[in-house]
This record gives structure tokens, sequence and C-alpha cells, in this order.
């Protein structure tokens, strides 16, 4: 049963790799022909392109294991897929720029936005190289290209804040210009007008770039996990049935809990969705037994759940991790209290004086203890949310 459901977990993320791969080497084939390259220069590009794709499937498959508190998800591999195959697109637009006028510069800055830097680096210089070889371009214009790239990435940082972002682009413009009008003047002597005015046309293309796309690509990275949140909660979703299959009970507790959170998110200006989705699957880990927490994270990680759901999930009760958020501090309050709900005798519950006193008592002595303390739950919120709850009758 375990290999099986491991099996199944694993497919997800591997289809996506393999999307990866395959545009990679694909694009290689595709810019060798479009460019007339000999069949044998082709054949190289494409076994050059098959290595880096392996080595970047490595690469992120190692990142994921290695930093296992914070993996590459959903989103992260999705979002991975759509842009290689963007990214290979704009190369192939590019390509038939002259030497030193392609606009890289801007491209690995969007890239930066979109990605995670490291990753953005990555791809970078694999475009970088890709595009050197298609175009059989000199080592002068590969190295000023790589250089573009670099300081591209580099000025994300500096477009981070609204402040500088006047600074970014006029650094974007001139270095458009200086860095081409360097390399070219060390292959082969002093550029001619028109050359100057093609990186000019560069230099514009890369701030209209920067200013335009930056913010819409940048809210994309940091939000790419909404439209995920409503599919880990569909009925027909195999997690979803998984649980109901594996105990009604726990499916019903799981109905409540997640109905409940919302609510108390609604009440205090928190993320609905998300207290929705965390307290669902809250209890996930029972479904592959001791360690309890670390089985419920590994079986968000391998259906690639977005990183604050995994953050919920690595907080369960603070018994690990300590409550980091609001969302997660929420979940815990409505799980501890259905669950002390659900075990207690039905006439005990049945006065509401019982019932207030028991989640006044309860919430008072968690809050007291200090687990709260980090998820940065303001006392009105906390307030907020137990007076709701003595009103919630999905309590009982």
């Amino acid at each position: 049963m375990e290999n099986m459901t491991e099996e199944r977990f694993i497919t997800m993320r591997v289809l996506k790799l393999a999307y990866i791969a395959a545009v990679t080497v694909l694009s290689g084939a595709v810019l060798g022909a479009v460019h007339k390259l000999h069949l044998g220069d082709i054949l190289a590009l494409v076994f050059v392109d098959a290595l880096f794709a392996v080595l970047f499937v490595f690469y992120l498959e190692s990142g994921r294991l290695h930093y296992s508190d914070k993996p590459d998800s959903a989103e992260d591999y999705e979002r991975m897929c759509v842009y290689v195959t963007l990214g290979e697109i704009g190369l192939a637009l590019i390509s038939f720029c002259p030497d030193y006028t392609a606009p890289v510069l801007v491209m690995a800055f969007l890239l930066s936005a979109a990605l995670h830097r490291e990753q953005a680096l990555v791809l970078s210089l694999f475009f970088d190289v890709q595009l050197t070889l298609c175009t059989q371009a000199s080592v002068y214009v590969m190295a000023c290209s790589l250089m573009l790239m670099f300081l591209g990435v580099m000025l994300t940082r500096m477009y981070e804040r609204a402040e500088y972002r006047k600074f970014a682009e006029m650094s974007a413009l001139a270095l458009s210009i200086a860095v081409p009008v360097l390399f070219s003047y060390m292959e082969g002597g002093t550029p001619v007008p028109w050359f100057f005015m093609l990186c000019i046309l560069s230099g514009a293309i890369s701030v209209i770039g920067m200013h335009f796309l930056y913010d819409s690509l940048h809210h994309r990275l940091e939000h790419f996990g909404e439209i995920s949140l409503d599919t880990i909660v569909d009925p027909s979703f195999h997690l979803v049935r998984e649980i109901k299959k594996y105990s009604q009970v726990d499916y019903n507790h799981a109905i409540r809990v997640s109905k409940i959170a919302a609510h108390c998110a609604a009440d205090i200006g928190a993320d609905v969705k998300l207290a929705a989705v965390g307290g669902f699957y809250y209890r996930i880990g029972k479904l592959e037994g001791e360690p309890f927490i670390e089985n419920g994270v590994k079986i968000a990680q391998n259906n690639c759940f977005p990183h604050l759901v995994i953050q919920i999930l690595s907080e369960y009760y603070g018994e690990i991790n300590p409550i980091s958020m609001i969302e997660s501090a929420v979940v815990h309050i409505t799980d501890m209290l259905v669950t002390k709900f659900e075990l207690m005798d039905k006439s005990t519950l049945s006065s509401s004086w019982n019932r207030d006193m028991i989640i006044y008592q309860t919430l008072n002595e968690q809050s007291s203890s200090g687990i709260y303390d980090q998820s940065g739950l303001s006392m009105n919120q906390f307030l907020k949310i137990r007076e709701f709850l003595a009103k919630e009758e999905e309590l009982l």
C-alpha cells in the first residue's frame, strides 16, 4: 500500500519534470534547424540540451529534497514548465538579432522576477550557451550575453524597492549600451553608428519590459498557489477521496475543521482559502501513521501542495516547528476545539454555559502558554475568534 501511494504521489511531479526535459531537448533541435546548422551541429546541440536537462532535473529534485521544510511545490514546478517554455520561445526570437544586440538583459531580469534567483541564474547560463551554439557566435558575443544576463538577474534585487526602480532602469539602459560596445570593441575595433542605435533599441526594450512586466510576474511568484488551493479540496481530488475511504470519521472531522477555520479566518481578515485547506489536511499524516507530522508533510510535498499549506502541516500543534502564521494558529485553534468536542459527552455539551466554559478555558490556556506568540495573531483577533467559536454551532 505504501509503495503504491508513493508511486502515485511521485507521478505528478515526474510528469512536470519530463515536460521540462522534453522542451529543453526539442528546443535545441528546432533552433538548430531554423538557423540551418549542419546535422552534426544540430545533434551536438541536442546532446548539450539533453545533458543540461538531466542536470537541471537533478538540480530541482535535489533542491526539493535538501530543503524539505520549504520544497519546490505545485506552483514551482508548474511555473518552471511555463517559463522554460516562454524562455525557449523568447530565445528563438532574439536569436535573429545581430551579434551583441539581443535584449538578453531583460530576458534574465524577467526570469528572476518570475522564478527564484538561483533558478533564473541556472536558466540564464543555459540560454546563453544555447544562443551561442545555435547562432555559432564568437566567445566575445557569448561573454557579452552572459554578462548582461547576470546583470539582469542582479537588477531584480534593486527593483524590489520602488524608490530604486528608476535607477535600475537607467542602469539597464546604460549597461545594454556599454557592455556590447565594450565586447564588440575587444573583438573587432570601433563599433559603427548603426550598432549604437541597435544597442539603444535593445536597452529600450529592456527598460519597457522591466517597467511593465515585473510587478505582474513577481505577483504570480508570490501568489501562484491560489489555483492549487481550489484543486486540492475538490471532492474529485484523489487525496480527498483517500481520506474519505480511509475513515468517514476523519473525513467528517476534516470537513468540520475546514469550515470552521474558514469562518474564523474570514472574521479576522485572514486568508480564508488557506485556512480552509490547512484545516482539511491538518491530520493527513494519519494516512501513513507515525511519525505523524513528518508523514503529513511528506504527503503534501509529494502531491505538490502550495508552500503555505505545507508550512501549516509542519507546524501541527507546534510540536516540531512553532506556529508562525495567523492561518496556522486559526487551524490549530479550530482542530483542537473540534477534537475536544468530539471526545466529550453530548449531555455535557448540551449546556451552552458548559460549552462556553470549555472554549474560554481551553483557548486561554493555549494563549497563556505562548504557542501563538510567533504567529502574528493579535490579541484582538484572538478574542474575535474566541467569541465566534462560542457561538459556532458546527462545533457540536
